[in-house]
């Protein structure tokens, strides 16, 4: 299957997207805040045509259970891993060398191809800039 450039950038914008996500929602898990996000709100008033949704209280768990989610890296969000593997080595990088620093620091991708998602991704990543061709450094 041939991916055009459109596909794989929907496709990062979906797994940002979703890294946002998971990453509010440990977040809400932890703190055990029942208040709702703004983007939380926004999506759940596009989805039921604006009408006021009522929250029930969560169900009190002594110990949480799985979902069969991923869990959260233990790097947290994707770009700040990526920054602090190209400021460790204070020179321009390729993919495949943040991709190792990524793994030694212990970040785990939810996708099957992380090479391919480092790929897609690390274009519109906050903090990395291109250099040259296929190097990247830290803004």
């Amino acid at each position: 299957m041939k991916l055009s450039s459109s596909t794989l950038r929907k496709a990062a914008e979906l797994q940002e997207r979703i890294e946002q996500l998971q990453h509010e929602l440990d977040s809400l898990l932890e703190t055990g805040d029942e208040s709702v996000t703004p983007a939380a709100e926004s999506s759940a008033q596009s989805r039921d045509g604006g009408r006021e949704r009522v929250r029930r209280p969560a169900k009190q768990q002594s110990e949480p259970k799985s979902r069969g989610r991923r869990s959260a890296s233990p790097g947290g969000p994707l770009a700040p891993a990526v920054v602090k593997v190209l400021k460790s080595k204070n020179s321009p990088m390729s993919v495949s060398e943040i991709l190792d620093g990524l793994t030694a620091n212990g970040y785990k991708f939810a996708s099957p191809e992380p090479k391919k998602n480092l790929f897609a991704r690390i274009y519109r990543l906050k903090g990395v800039k291109q250099v040259g061709p296929g190097k990247f450094s830290a803004e």
